[in-house]
Parts: structure tokens; C-alpha cells; sequence
């Protein structure tokens, strides 16, 4: 995504209701014009991950996944693409802090017990 999608779908993420494209507008970026949020609201809806609805005559859109949802789909995806997973998830714990780490592992644990 790009940053102003990024933006909007922060927005969206921290709201708990659907918003229509003025509210998004209004806290995202009064300064664009407002076809250019109608824009990123539609491409981001066309590309599945907004649902949209209807109050009175104006849309509303919603996010289809949560942020972690999509955040842990995107790690996946990478995981995916790379040709070296391990040396992908090597470098990735190793980046991780100490904190990061202990939730890691509790984690695991959690998902070995299953």
C-alpha cells in the first residue's frame, strides 16, 4: 500500500465503526482534495480490503481484516516470496527486542500446546 492507503487504513482501524468518505476526509487529510480520499477508498475496497455500505446517499467503508490480521498476512506473504525462509526468519529474530523475544517464545509455546 501506499502511504496515503497506509494512512487511511490506520484511520479505519482505529475507529470501531464504519466511516464514510468525509469523516476520512476530515481526519486523514483536510488538506487533498476530497476525490482523492473517494479514490484511495474505492482502489482500497476494489482491492478487497474494505467493504463498503450505505448511509443515506453516501458510502461507507470498513476494513475487511484488523490491522494484525493484515500485518500478520503481510508476513506471511514475505515468507512466501523469499527464497530462504529460515534466513528471512533468522534475521527477523534477531532484529526482534528482548520484550519481542519473550512474547515470541510464549507464543510458540502456546501454539505447540495446540
Amino acid at each position: 500500500m501506499g502511504a496515503l492507503e497506509e494512512e487511511v487504513m490506520a484511520y479505519l482501524w482505529s475507529t470501531d465503526c464504519e466511516a464514510s468518505p468525509a469523516e476520512v476526509h476530515q481526519a486523514v487529510a483536510p488538506e487533498l482534495a476530497y476525490t482523492t480520499i473517494m479514490t484511495i477508498l474505492t482502489r482500497l475496497w476494489e482491492k478487497g480490503r474494505l467493504t463498503r455500505g450505505q448511509r443515506g446517499r453516501a458510502y461507507t467503508y470498513e476494513p475487511v481484516s484488523s490491522e494484525a490480521e493484515h500485518r500478520a498476512a503481510e508476513m506471511q506473504h514475505t515468507l512466501l516470496d523469499s527464497g530462504d525462509r529460515s534466513a528471512v526468519l533468522s534475521q527477523f529474530v534477531e532484529s526482534l527486542d528482548p520484550q519481542d523475544v519473550t512474547t515470541l517464545r510464549k507464543l510458540l509455546g502456546k501454539a505447540r500446546r495446540r
